[in-house]
């Protein structure tokens, strides 16, 4: 066996090792149960959660428009066993990841370590489209964070508050009009 041989077998053996060890971890977590009541009393970490991702400026917040239980409801009721499982892991990790960087809880990080460390769980995340990605969102679902914004989003857009402070809204919109130009400043139309 020459030299290029030995390192692609070496590359391939090691990957494999790695890959085995996440999936141990994983499996390990699936078997792992959570109480029903969970996520109840995770609340306070939700609520800091979408408020990073929809701060409160001029425009309420996700935490003001009360995001933290549409993201519950929607967790508990609509996400697999897999899904939800991964959820409370990334729940779990968050609060690792602000002892680990800051030596505090995520809990009382200010709001730019609270962006940091979302922003460090974005980072960890394979490409989108790529192998890898494909292969871990089909054996084990979508991502905590990508869950969590995709909810967030979604709630914030749907509560009463997003919809009319957050977002240009027409309660009667008189006709339908496919394309309208945004005025310099304006917000995303909530009715289109």
């Amino acid at each position: 066996m020459n030299r290029r041989q030995s390192i692609a077998v070496i590359v391939v053996v090691l990957a494999m090792v790695f890959s085995l060890l996440y999936a141990c971890k994983r499996a390990f977590h699936l078997f792992k149960t959570y109480p029903d009541g969970y996520l109840d009393g995770k609340r306070q970490l939700v609520e800091l959660l979408v408020e990073a991702i929809i701060p409160e400026t001029d425009t309420p917040g996700a935490r003001s428009a009360g995001v933290a239980t549409f993201v519950i409801d929607k967790v508990k009721q609509f996400l697999t066993k897999n899904e939800a499982t991964g959820f409370y892991m990334g729940l779990e990790e968050v609060d690792a990841l602000g002892v680990k960087k800051f030596g505090k809880s995520f809990s009382v990080c200010s709001l730019e370590q609270r962006e940091q460390v979302l922003t460090v769980m974005e980072t960890r995340e394979w490409e989108r489209g790529s192998l890898p990605f494909r292969i871990k969102r089909k054996l084990f679902g979508r991502s905590f964070i990508d869950i969590l914004k995709t909810f967030t989003v979604e709630g914030y857009c749907t509560s009463k508050s997003g919809c009319v402070d957050g977002l240009a809204y027409d309660p009667v919109p008189v006709h339908y009009v496919p394309c309208i130009d945004l005025k310099p400043g304006q917000h995303s139309w909530a009715t289109k």
